[in-house]
């Protein structure tokens, strides 16, 4: 018996986040910013929350690494995912929080362009980040287990003479 293509890959990821604070030097109302700088799969904690951890505090900046999320695929969303793998720089959307003082802190990850994009609509920051081959792989099988693009057709234009010619007898 084979398996159902859901049973062969995986639908839930583990990732972790790198958050980075960018020091800005020539700006008198900003000393800096935060960035996602990267995304690492199969990353999680023991207990299943989200969890930071410092890896670098220094004159350049700082990094933190937040691990406990996960990216989630669903059947809905794969012509969204094959138009990010389709895309010239496939991409890990990371919906983040924002908090006066305190580090970027990364809450969703998607690879959906447009859960990224329902998101921005609603002035919630969204970072995009590289996207790690190892995820660009998984991705792709699941693309092409769940996902076949409509083949374009030619439209038939509607024969305007006839349609006319009938309205003007009678």
């Amino acid at each position: 018996m084979q398996d159902s293509p859901a049973a062969t890959v995986p639908q839930r990821y583990p990732v972790a986040v790198m958050v980075a604070f960018q020091t800005i030097h020539d700006n008198r109302w900003v000393d800096g910013r935060w960035l996602v700088t990267g995304v690492v799969t199969g990353m999680t904690p023991g207990d299943g929350g989200i969890h930071s951890k410092r890896v670098h505090a220094g004159d350049t900046g700082q990094q933190y690494l937040w691990s406990g999320l996960h990216i989630e695929l669903h059947k809905d969303e794969a012509e969204s995912y094959y138009h990010n793998l389709m895309s010239d720089n496939p991409g890990v959307f990371v919906i983040c929080n924002e908090e006066p003082g305190e580090p970027l802190q990364p809450s969703i990850v998607t690879l959906s362009y447009d859960e990224a994009t329902s998101y921005m609509e609603t002035d919630v920051r969204v970072e995009r980040a590289a996207m790690p081959a190892e995820l660009y792989r998984r991705l792709e099988q699941y693309v092409l287990e769940n996902y076949a693009p409509e083949k374009k057709q030619k439209r038939k234009r509607d024969n305007w003479k006839e349609a006319d010619r009938g309205r003007h007898q009678g």
